[in-house]
């Protein structure tokens, strides 16, 4: 079979997959040349409490915050959607719809308009902030969620979340060279 054939296939397997209704399809967008903090999400996540911004969603912003507690039930991550004196500095930007359009981004344009979702999706972008410096990025999509009850909603917003917060260290020296330390 040839390269093309192969990758038409996998296309074509993805888009399947990607019909089943429970399917929730996340990306990370790595961020190029941008904080070095993303390697210490995990850490800096843990320390202290993660504010919430949500924007533009159908469902009241408990509904989200309570979705993200109900994924770390063991507080190793905590969320909150208002002032907190253990705030660790960093904020969770989650907003219903896809990605601003240009190469701005939510932590330091809050206002930017997201691309709202088709009616046959919902989308959920998120952003993992350091004041106005943005540490990570990504985009989830599933079937469109029929309530605040719906477990897609709720398996949505965990999983872009988890993304957000997950560990992509490259350790070694990864093409210059160099064996690892």
């Amino acid at each position: 079979m040839s390269s093309s054939a192969r990758c038409v296939a996998l296309g074509l397997g993805l888009i399947g997959v990607a019909g089943c209704s429970d399917t929730v399809m996340v990306n990370r967008s790595e961020v190029a040349g941008g904080y070095t903090g993303a390697f210490y999400v995990q850490t800096s996540a843990q320390n202290g409490s993660n504010a919430v911004v949500v924007r533009n969603s159908p469902f009241p912003d408990a509904v989200v915050v309570d979705a993200l507690r109900a994924r770390y039930q063991s507080s190793q991550y905590r969320f909150t959607s208002g002032p907190a004196a253990d705030w660790n500095g960093y904020t969770v930007v989650l907003g219903f719809g896809t990605a601003p359009v240009g190469n701005q981004n939510l932590c330091r344009n809050p206002n930017l308009p997201l691309v709202a979702s088709t009616a046959d999706a919902t989308t959920l972008f998120g952003e993992y902030c350091y004041g106005n410096i943005l540490v990570t990025e990504a985009e989830g999509r599933t079937a469109a969620v029929s309530g605040p009850d719906d477990p897609k909603l709720n398996k949505l917003i965990g999983d872009v979340v988890a993304e957000l917060f997950y560990d992509r260290r490259r350790y070694g020296g990864h093409g210059r060279g160099s064996a690892p330390p």
